[in-house]
């Protein structure tokens, strides 16, 4: 994934972050992009790949700028979700394609921990990809 940021132009770093933010993606016209991450993440490798790609699906496919912040309306919430959910999205199929996920079940491992543990991602994000297949076959 750095390489892809490389390849993207977009700069990684490390930051203290205030809890719950451990990562973000920052752009802006005219500067290149970058993505910060919390300093408490290189102790966490699954955690780390999963942050880094949500903040990477960021830059693939978020328009604008939109950071949360603590006081706005429902529709702001509302288009946060949905950016948010796109980012999470890309990243689960990024670090989990579904022919990698059609192989691991065909192995037998089904459970959101076996998969976490297969990809080295999150028993949360194994879950949510997991979600996110069942709903492709609908």
């Amino acid at each position: 994934m750095l390489q892809l940021a490389e390849d993207e132009a977009i700069a990684v770093e490390f930051f203290n972050f205030i809890s719950p933010i451990q990562g973000i993606y920052f752009t802006e016209q005219c500067l290149p992009p970058i993505i910060g991450l919390d300093n408490s993440l290189p102790h966490d490798t699954s955690l780390l790949r999963c942050i880094l790609a949500e903040e990477l699906g960021h830059h693939f496919t978020t328009v604008g700028y939109y950071i949360p912040r603590e006081f706005y309306n429902y529709s702001d919430r509302l288009h946060i979700s949905k950016i948010e959910y796109k980012a999470m999205r890309w990243a689960a199929e990024y670090l989990v394609p579904e022919n990698n996920l059609l192989d691991v079940i065909g192995s037998g491992l089904y459970e959101p921990w076996e998969i976490a543990e297969h990809f080295t991602i999150t028993e949360e994000f194994a879950t949510f990809r997991m979600r996110l297949f069942g709903a492709n076959k609908i």
